[in-house]
């Protein structure tokens, strides 16, 4: 493959993982602690509890040792109330889209982070006024904005602050990698065996997400193992005329565990899976405006009155049954309407349910 390079395990981003389970506190029993979310894929798809054996004891012994203040975890790795992201990631899409010297530049991160709201940065003239009239506008809690206008401002800082505790968090992994890195060298096998590049984006787009990208760095990715990550520096690299770059985290089981639920999955399922995620006037309204044209998060929040975190919500389910894609573009995400899924829905509609 001339495009795609496939890397080893990176206890960096297994470590960010690993502290992200740890601050989640929702009610997702996929997203928070390993061993029940473990046991919920084992029942949901079959697969042998003793399969995840290996990451389920490293992970008990992350969190058995990991010591730190609740609050500074919560801060740096949970979801404030209204956001898409935790401030780590945030932090990392700065840091992957300007490079360490613009990092430096705060007109810059600010410039960068105002691209969620307009087509293209405003690297000339962005200054924090932007930010905190932007801030003010995002239908997020009083906290949230000031955590998140905080951390642009106050970068090096907050940079500092998440390291301590992946430094931490990653000594302990490492500890262990011996128990992760057959589900790495297992994924990495299943990812080399494909026939070309464009085998590994179709991949992708069966995952609803489109990526139309010069070069991508893919990781195998085990804490969180059915969750895709990018990270990209198209915007910047468009400004600048850089060269662009695309990091993907991929988990290790997303292939099997999607490739088991659509084998096992016969027509009068799918058709009830779609029926779910429609169930929603706000999930119409949203595919409705999509007719249109692709559509930014902030669009679609302002289409519909709803918060950025609850628009990410609907997204969620609406890519889970397939109706929409959704591409990774700088810090923004792009939704796009996948017609030849609904053309299917409609197809299985009459043909089991028409005479």
């Amino acid at each position: 493959m001339e495009l795609v390079q496939f890397h080893p395990i990176d206890y960096r981003l297994e470590a960010a993982a690993v502290l992200t389970r740890l601050a989640y506190r929702g009610d997702d029993v996929r997203n928070g602690d390993l061993r029940p979310s473990a046991e919920h894929y084992s029942k949901k798809y079959g697969i042998d509890i003793g399969r995840f054996s290996g990451m389920i004891e490293a992970y008990e012994y992350v969190k058995a040792n990991f010591a730190c203040d609740e609050s500074e975890l919560l801060a740096l790795f949970a979801f404030p109330e209204g956001m898409e992201t935790n401030i780590n990631d945030l932090l990392t899409q700065l840091r992957f889209n300007l490079g360490e010297t613009r990092l430096k530049d705060l007109n810059m991160r600010i410039a960068l982070f105002l691209s969620d709201e307009k087509d293209e940065p405003i690297f000339e003239h962005a200054g924090v006024a932007d930010l905190m009239a932007y801030a003010e506008r995002i239908p997020i809690s009083d906290s949230a904005r000031w955590l998140l206008s905080d951390a642009i401002i106050r970068y090096d800082a907050y940079a500092a602050r998440a390291n301590c505790l992946l430094d931490q968090a990653e000594r302990l992994i490492r500890e262990k990698s011996f128990l992760l890195e057959p589900y790495a060298e297992q994924a990495l096998n299943d990812w080399r065996a494909l026939s070309n590049d464009e085998a590994f984006f179709d991949r992708l787009a069966k995952n609803g997400v489109r990526l139309d990208c010069f070069r991508a760095d893919v990781y195998p990715l085990v804490f969180l193992f059915t969750s895709i990550s990018l990270h990209s520096n198209v915007l910047c690299a468009e400004q600048f005329g850089e060269e662009e770059r695309t990091a993907i985290s991929y988990g290790v089981w997303i292939d099997e565990i999607n490739l088991s639920e659509r084998s096992g999955r016969d027509d009068l399922e799918s058709i009830s899976g779609v029926l779910h995620a429609l169930d929603d006037k706000k999930r119409l309204q949203i595919l409705v405006a999509l007719r249109t044209r692709p559509l930014y998060g902030q669009e679609l929040a302002n289409v519909t009155g709803l918060s950025p975190a609850t628009v990410s919500h609907h997204m969620s389910e609406l890519a889970g049954s397939g109706l929409v894609t959704i591409e990774k573009q700088g810090v923004k995400l792009l939704y796009q309407l996948n017609e030849p899924r609904l053309k299917e829905f409609t197809a299985q509609i009459e043909k089991n349910l028409l005479r």
